[in-house]
């Protein structure tokens, strides 16, 4: 046997005995969402993926339902290193990464599969932004299209004059409920059940994901399919924490984040129609409103909210 064909079994005899990945990683990751949501089945599927190509040496340990606070905490948890990974809404992460505020617009996108095209195609874009504001983006998965939920009927536009609809702590998505004509109250998800129920608030917009997981129609019993955000859920970790990972690791947390965000829009989009199926069995209202008047209402938006060079690239290249 020749010297060069025994070098090359001693080579993989020693590649096969050294282990690939070096220790265990445990990455704690927290959302807002209820368990089982979309939002909430996409980390799961992401922690399978990344059980898978680590052979187990890494794994997700998820904190569902605000256990370890809102969606605010959960940014700054990111940011001090006291989480590993934090899944928010979009409307809350781009009060730290400005760019983002794009994905804030309403009706930017027509549809769950357009948003998904266009955020992979334009993925280092949005990585180095993330980036300049220290976070590392591993995975976009969708948060479903947003509509309203209300204490009564919304036939149109025009019904919401004055009413009292909560929106998430978020510059645009108050400024666009009151070119709606709404009264836009920001609050946090969490106590969004219990102002339904008082009559704090009058409605709120929201996913028919999050209006069932948090059985919202039971003190909002009308269901208003506006679709006026298509809105996203990033996932993220600290831009420092991520460098320091091995390169093994690293690579197998974003093609976990990849390919779960891939999985969990079609999801989302499946679950659409038996969502609102499920909802006449509750005895909730369905309407659907002319959606020209909101699209017009909107149009202002466009340009009063996009402010800096980095935020107006990215729209082109999110719309071209």
């Amino acid at each position: 046997m020749s010297n060069k064909v025994l070098t090359t079994i001693a080579a993989l005899a020693a590649f096969a005995a050294a282990p690939a990945f070096a220790a265990d990683y445990t990455f704690k990751v927290a959302h807002t969402n209820a368990a089982g949501e979309v939002q909430d089945m996409g980390l799961q599927k992401m922690k399978e993926l990344l059980e898978e190509k680590t052979d187990g040496a890494a794994t997700l340990e998820i904190y569902a339902g605000g256990q370890l606070g809102d969606e605010q905490q959960t940014v700054e948890g990111v940011m001090l290193g006291s989480l590993d990974m934090g899944m928010t809404s979009n409307a809350m992460l781009s009060n730290y990464v400005e760019d983002y505020k794009v994905f804030d617009l309403p009706f930017l996108f027509p549809s769950i599969p357009a948003l998904g095209e266009k955020v992979d195609a334009n993925w280092d874009m949005m990585e180095t932004s993330a980036n300049g504001s220290g976070f590392q983006l591993l995975a976009v998965f969708s948060s479903g299209i947003r509509h309203l939920m209300t204490s009564k009927p919304i036939e149109s536009m025009d019904d919401l004059a004055g009413m009292k609809i909560r929106t998430m702590q978020n510059p645009v998505h108050v400024e666009a409920f009151r070119a709606y004509g709404a009264n836009p109250t920001p609050m946090s998800y969490s106590e969004l059940y219990g102002a339904l129920q008082s009559g704090v608030v009058d409605g709120a917009e929201g996913a028919s994901t999050g209006y069932d997981g948090m059985k919202f129609y039971e003190v909002a019993p009308d269901f208003a399919l506006v679709g006026w955000l298509n809105m996203t859920a990033p996932v993220t970790m600290k831009k420092d924490a991520f460098d320091a990972l091995p390169e093994n690791i690293q690579t197998a947390l974003m093609d976990a984040g990849s390919e779960a965000a891939t999985w969990q829009r079609q999801y989302v989009v499946d679950q659409e129609q038996p969502l609102l199926d499920s909802f006449k069995e509750h005895g909730v209202t369905i309407t659907k409103p002319d959606t020209a008047p909101f699209i017009e209402a909107s149009q202002p938006l466009y340009e009063s909210q996009l402010t800096t060079e980095g935020q107006k690239a990215l729209f082109e290249a999110l719309t071209k």
